[in-house]
């Protein structure tokens, strides 16, 4: 007996015996296993080619759509010249509230200070670095309008990688960057 009271079975079979295994019937044995099993991984095999195919027709398909998307949105020329209309975020009312606070002390502090008459009163310069939000960026512009116009966002990111582009853009619209500076040629197509 074992030290958890459970008695130890010893083998009564004398393995001297026992006479040897049919050699045949062991070799039948495993070639059905070997067969069954390269069966199974084979129809395995094929069932994920199918689905990776299918796939591949479904991505194709979507591939398609956009770029017939794009030559819609493309094609529209009020959509390509009408400036957007960018919706402010909080920060960015803030951050105008704040200038315009700046301004308005400037000009306090300009009134308080009793200047001669003959002086030209000296503007202090105030940097402003004019921002918008991502949405209206001409660059990203036109994934944003896909996105609004029903083309699935991961279409659209997959678009964006391909071209380039950081697609987490799309997630955060509102996420404000440095206008691009406008050229005099800008000036002159927009006129």
């Amino acid at each position: 007996m074992s030290d958890f009271n459970i008695p130890i079975i010893e083998p009564t079979v004398d393995y001297t015996k026992v006479p040897p295994i049919n050699q045949k019937r062991t070799i039948a044995f495993i070639n059905h296993f070997i067969a069954h099993t390269i069966t199974f991984l084979n129809k395995f095999a094929l069932s994920c080619e199918e689905k990776l195919f299918d796939f591949e027709n479904k991505l194709q398909r979507v591939e398609a759509s956009l770029a017939i998307l794009e030559a819609r949105l493309s094609s529209i020329p009020a959509v390509e010249n009408e400036p957007q209309q960018a919706v402010q975020t909080p920060t960015a009312e803030v951050e105008d509230k704040s200038k315009v606070e700046e301004t308005q002390q400037v000009e306090v502090t300009a009134e308080e200070i009793d200047e001669p008459d003959n002086e030209v009163p000296i503007e202090p310069k105030v940097e402003e670095t004019e921002t918008q939000p991502i949405s209206s960026d001409p660059q990203y512009a036109k994934y944003f309008k896909m996105v609004h116009f029903g083309v699935p966002k991961q279409a659209v990111k997959l678009k964006m990688q391909q071209e380039g582009l950081d697609s987490s853009m799309l997630d955060t619209p509102n996420k404000l960057v440095p206008k691009p500076k406008s050229t005099d040629s800008d000036v002159n197509a927009e006129s």
